[in-house]
């Protein structure tokens, strides 16, 4: 990743957040033309991996998961 400095690290995770909640709006039939436009340009950008957005998808997802494993009684 070219200037990996934090400055650069922390806007390329905020662009990935954003990424993720576009493909989580995208499930659930909420998808509009501005998600879309802003879909395509962070699409384009180099920082934006999908590594990044796979994190930012459990981030957002991953929670809701672990309370509801915790929550199941023992077999």
């Amino acid at each position: 990743m070219p200037n990996s400095s934090p400055e650069r690290l922390d806007r390329c995770w905020r662009k990935a957040r954003i990424a993720a909640r576009i493909l989580l709006r995208e499930e659930q039939g909420r998808l509009t033309e501005r998600d879309v436009r802003i879909g395509h340009m962070l699409a384009k950008d180099e920082g934006v991996t999908t590594r990044l957005i796979d994190q930012a998808l459990y981030a957002f997802s991953g929670k809701p998961y672990r309370v509801a494993i915790s929550s199941r009684k023992a077999a």
